[in-house]
């Protein structure tokens, strides 16, 4: 995060990095060091790539700015219908109930139906290819077709939620760092107003995330019954009104966001086919995500009038 040895134009274009939502769509860490700075890129999206060179194009020869950025090649589409029908789908996401009685096709679906794709992964490479539906009854698809249909859906589902993941822990460790630029008194009032506002946007697309991420989760778990309750969340905690309980209640934040990260990706590939004791002493994913929502929620609030 910058410093107050950072020269104001380069924070000015690491707050419009987080203003502008890159930080959503690039995985991206920046290194800032005296006067210079360093930013390191994953991307599977030119176009915020190419968003962000001209952010720092300006700023490369002044400031001694380096980009180095990754960007994976886009999945090859096939042709020939001989890729692997079983894709990258593990057991946790193939066999579970919910999700299949969630996303399985409709009996109706048949060739009017938009057309549809699937991806598989064949020695590591992401592969995209057309469903062919075709059949004699009348265009309704066949056990194997919905079938197929099926694990194109599980594989779209499953990058949905860990994407959704991702993101949900970008935010939380970019708002602890928002939030104590705002706090440092060597950048001017200007500069941290603007880090306040960015921080304040940020607090609401968190809530958000989790909200999406706690609804796509919910559908592969059994619905609790009626009567049954929910685990107490033992209340609110208190709203942060000094700058030091604002940089410790965004670094609680960031801890709690990587954790459900960490524990989203053991859903989808889970390391372990038993559940350990620790796991069953913690609060269900949902029933977590949902407590994690109203603590974002609640913060997003009290943060909305905050002023460094």
């Amino acid at each position: 995060m910058p410093n107050r040895d950072t020269p104001t134009k380069l924070v000015e274009a690491w707050l419009e990095f987080h203003s502008e939502g890159l930080c959503r769509e690039l995985d991206a860490v920046f290194a800032f060091d005296g006067a210079g700075m360093e930013v390191w890129c994953r991307s599977e999206e030119n176009r915020s790539y190419r968003k962000l060179q001209r952010l720092l194009q300006p700023l490369q020869s002044a400031y001694g700015v380096e980009l180095y950025a990754t960007i994976p090649p886009g999945p090859e589409k096939l042709d020939d219908g001989r890729a692997d029908d079983r894709g990258d789908l593990p057991p946790s996401l193939l066999e579970n109930r919910e999700l299949r009685a969630h996303l399985r096709p409709l009996p109706g679906l048949n060739m009017t139906q938009p057309r549809i794709f699937e991806e598989v992964v064949i020695n590591g490479v992401r592969y995209v290819r057309e469903l062919v539906i075709s059949s004699s009854l009348g265009g309704a698809l066949s056990p194997a077709q919905a079938e197929r249909v099926l694990r194109a859906r599980l594989f779209a589902y499953a990058r949905s939620v860990l994407e959704d993941g991702r993101i949900m822990r970008q935010y939380a460790e970019d708002l602890c760092e928002l939030v104590q630029t705002a706090l440092e008194p060597a950048f001017d009032a200007a500069l941290r107003r603007r880090a306040a506002l960015v921080c304040r946007g940020h607090a609401k697309d968190l809530a958000k995330s989790v909200e999406d991420l706690r609804k796509d989760l919910s559908y592969a778990f059994p619905k609790p019954k009626e009567g049954g309750g929910k685990p107490s969340g033992g209340g609110a905690s208190p709203r942060p009104s000094s700058p030091p309980e604002y940089v410790a209640k965004t670094a609680g934040i960031a801890v709690k966001a990587r954790e459900l990260s960490s524990r989203v990706y053991s859903f989808v590939y889970p390391t372990e086919h038993t559940v350990s004791l620790d796991e069953l002493r913690r609060p269900g994913l949902v029933d977590a995500l949902e407590a994690f929502e109203a603590e974002a929620r609640d913060f997003a609030k009290g943060i909305a009038t905050f002023s460094p």
